[in-house]
């Protein structure tokens, strides 16, 4: 143990010694037997043994008597038994981590890492705490009902998505969210903006990317935009962060215009037609409720092409009759051609050059 003189009785974040070792260093010193300590602290002998013992913990008042008898002050008594409360508890957890290290294996770390997510941690058992903290929990249990639980996240039997890889990227999509500031959620004003959002996505580029996240913000909405990860299959997803502040994340998965601005509008259907209590997650193989995807498909197919005009799309024969047509309604004519596609009036492989691509900036 450290020489009592060394210490100094100031605040030592690595000392993690129990506050028995320095009662007994203390006592040694001065040649004071416990039985004496005990009348001078007024406390029974039984408890300063169990102090000395670590069998008890020092509580506040306790602490003060100590310093009225050794002239150690009450705040480093206390400090001391703060610092070994917290290491034992961390050793503990350590042991109750490293019967869990396999779990490290679901979740995309090294790609966590690479985008600052998590900071690479050498020691396994330091991962995984750097991997609970990322997702703000406090053990692997509320780890699995939070983010990893079946219910959560229900898939259907054709394909499963790496439900980790989905947590996470959910997980960055929601700490992105946090951050964005936002006025109250107003249904109302949100429903009033869907002719805003529409024209938007004739915008060129990506310049229409900072326009729509400021129109969002103004009606309740934080939208983001995260890169997939590995196994996640994500388009989008929709999560209330609050009674009065929504979030729409987009992953640009397919790196499509037109796929990107239906996913858009699919969430908002889901924002405005299905409640404030559900996550809703558009990706491959999920099903929290096919109904719901499915009324928000139709939501946001009758608002980009709405019912009066989409007789006309069975009789588009060039892709300048598909930007004329585009042009009249107001929306961009990648939308025109992808439900063109979609609907089988022409093969997937038919004027995709109006159709935008989108990369990330650390895409290969």
């Amino acid at each position: 143990m450290k020489d009592v003189s060394d210490i100094g009785y100031a605040y030592q974040p690595d000392v993690h010694f129990p506050a028995g070792d320095l009662l007994a260093e203390w006592l040694q010193r001065r040649g004071m037997s416990q039985a004496q300590f005990a009348r001078r602290a007024a406390l029974s002998t039984k408890h300063v043994n169990q102090v000395l013992s670590g069998t008890a913990g020092l509580s506040a008042e306790v602490a003060v008597a100590f310093e009225k008898v050794t002239g150690i002050p009450t705040r480093f008594w206390m400090q001391l038994e703060s610092n070994h409360r917290a290491f034992e508890a961390q050793r503990q957890e350590a042991t109750a981590l490293e019967g869990k290290l396999g779990i490290l294996d679901q979740f995309p770390v090294k790609q966590l890492v690479a985008r600052g997510a998590i900071e690479h941690q050498a020691s396994p058992v330091d991962q995984l705490r750097e991997l609970l903290k990322f997702f703000g929990v406090a053990n692997i249990t509320a780890l699995e009902d939070v983010w990893l639980a079946p219910t959560a996240l229900r898939t259907s039997k054709a394909y499963t998505p790496n439900h980790a890889a989905l947590a996470a990227w959910l997980r960055i999509a929601e700490l992105e969210a946090e951050h964005i500031d936002t006025e109250p959620f107003d249904a109302e004003h949100c429903a009033k903006a869907l002719e805003e959002f529409r024209s938007l996505t004739r915008i060129p580029g990506t310049k229409w990317v900072e326009q729509l996240g400021q129109r969002c913000a103004a009606v309740g909405i934080a939208l983001v935009i995260v890169k997939e990860l590995p196994g996640s299959r994500i388009n989008g997803a929709t999560r209330w962060l609050s009674p009065s502040k929504a979030m729409i994340a987009l992953s640009l998965r397919h790196r499509r215009h037109d796929i990107l601005w239906f996913t858009f509008f699919h969430e908002l259907g889901h924002l405005l037609r299905h409640g404030k209590r559900r996550l809703f997650i558009d990706a491959e193989g999920t099903g929290i409720d096919q109904d719901l995807e499915l009324d928000a498909d139709r939501f946001a197919t009758r608002i980009l092409i709405p019912p009066s005009d989409e007789g006309e799309l069975p009789h588009l024969g060039t892709p300048a009759e598909v930007e004329a047509f585009a042009t009249r309604i107001g929306i961009h004519p990648s939308l025109v051609v992808g439900r063109m596609q979609h609907e089988r009036l022409i093969p997937y492989n038919r004027w995709n050059q109006l159709i935008p691509k989108y990369r990330f900036h650390d895409d290969h």
